[in-house]
């Protein structure tokens, strides 16, 4: 007698037992990269857009008294409160030897042509329960990658009013996501709404032509064609100043701003 038939029935018949009770697909593993390394700001600009020889180079200064940082309590969450177990301190307006840090600085007008996004991303990293860099600066149209490199669960949620509004949980250390914002929009501020005192903040334009202080606050602005600009400075608690300026092909421009505290 062939044994042929009952063989069959019973390959089948287990077939349809393990499609029904889920085990036609294979188990999903999630496995994470490690990302580029974040693209500075300024960076030059996808091939095939134009630049020039000139650029703008200079300083933000703080004129008043800086206020104290300020103590957050980070007990709500154990292992942050392991990570900073006399407290995190916050400081919105840092200033070094006269310059503030974390201001955004790009051209506002008089850019013409348009300007292809980065292939490279831009990373936003969630560690030791805070969000850097501080001030994210990128692209309309260019990666943004989103990284979790603490043990606890964090999430990302910017707030634009241009772009759209996205939330991001990330439980795991690791983990990574991409977005991109397709519209300029300065300011667009993001929170953690696991972690309140988590800031960020990020700025997209349409041209590579920006730049965000350093922690003596001078910046450069490199690549620009010759021509008429106006020049924007945007901080998050003094808000923002704008000047005009000439650049001419191969010559560094000077512009220095201060805010008033």
């Amino acid at each position: 007698m062939s044994m042929r038939k009952p063989v069959g029935f019973l390959v089948a018949s287990s077939v349809l037992f393990l499609l029904a009770c889920g085990g036609g697909e294979a188990p999903k593993t999630e496995t994470t990269t490690p990302a580029a390394p974040p693209a500075e700001a300024g960076a030059a600009p996808a091939a095939g857009a134009a630049t020039g020889t000139a650029s703008i180079k200079g300083k933000i200064s703080f004129e008043g008294t800086a206020p104290a940082p300020e103590k957050v309590k980070v007990t709500a969450d154990p292992k942050c409160a392991a990570m900073h177990p006399n407290g995190l301190e916050k400081s919105p307006i840092q200033v070094k030897d006269g310059g503030l840090a974390n201001v955004f600085i790009y051209v506002k007008s008089g850019i013409s042509g348009s300007y292809p996004a980065p292939t490279t991303a831009v990373t936003l990293d969630q560690t030791g329960c805070n969000y850097s860099p501080h001030i994210v600066a990128l692209q309309a149209g260019q990666t943004l990658t989103i990284r979790n490199s603490d043990d606890t669960l964090h999430n990302i949620h910017p707030r634009p009013t241009v772009n759209t509004e996205f939330n991001i949980g990330q439980p795991r250390r690791g983990m990574e996501s991409s977005r991109t914002f397709e519209k300029p929009e300065v300011w667009i501020t993001v929170g953690c709404d696991v972690h309140p005192w988590m800031r960020s903040y990020i700025a997209v334009v349409p041209h590579p032509f920006f730049a965000v202080s350093g922690e003596d606050g001078s910046f450069e602005i490199k690549g620009l064609p010759a021509g008429d600009y106006e020049i924007e400075a945007v901080h998050e608690k003094l808000d923002r100043q704008t000047q005009k300026i000439t650049v001419k092909d191969g010559e560094a421009a000077t512009l220095n701003l201060t805010f008033k505290g």
